[in-house]
């Protein structure tokens, strides 16, 4: 159907899922081997090695809120596609919490909630899909902050 957008809704809480393009999800992977960088914010968990790109893993919820989320049940990550400086970082990770699954969006299945309060830069916005709310994140903010949390 030419007026639906592929998408992933990623499950990164118990309770809260965000929404990403198809096309910006490199690969669902198993939680490796995290190794942590010294002096970082706590979304900031460490880097893991995927395919010869050392990728900075971060806990999306953390970043979004400001408050640490507990990440006792990491399974998986999910390898994002930079958009922006892509020889500096190429891809990054976020933490899944559970299964990613394929989400059909159509115009008529999406409803927009441009009047709630984003308390966060790291939110694009927040959307209802077939009665299910989710997040669409800000993934230009995400890099930007990415790159001043490593640069520091």
């Amino acid at each position: 159907m030419a007026n639906e957008i592929r998408g992933i809704m990623i499950p990164v809480t118990e309770e809260k899922r965000v929404l990403l393009p198809n096309a910006i999800i490199a690969e669902v992977v198993s939680y490796g081997d995290l190794k942590k960088i010294d002096s970082t914010p706590n979304w900031l968990l460490g880097q893991i090695n995927w395919r010869g790109y050392d990728l900075p893993v971060i806990c999306y919820n953390s970043l979004a809120t400001g408050q640490l989320t507990k990440n006792e049940n990491i399974g998986r990550v999910a390898v994002i596609k930079a958009l922006g400086d892509i020889d500096k970082m190429p891809y990054f990770a976020m933490v899944v919490l559970g299964v990613p699954r394929l989400q059909l969006v159509t115009q008529g299945d999406l409803q927009v909630h441009e009047g709630e309060d984003n308390d966060s830069n790291a939110i694009a916005s927040k959307v209802t899909i077939q009665d299910e709310m989710s997040e669409i994140p800000n993934i230009r903010y995400i890099e930007h902050v990415l790159n001043l949390a490593l640069d520091a």
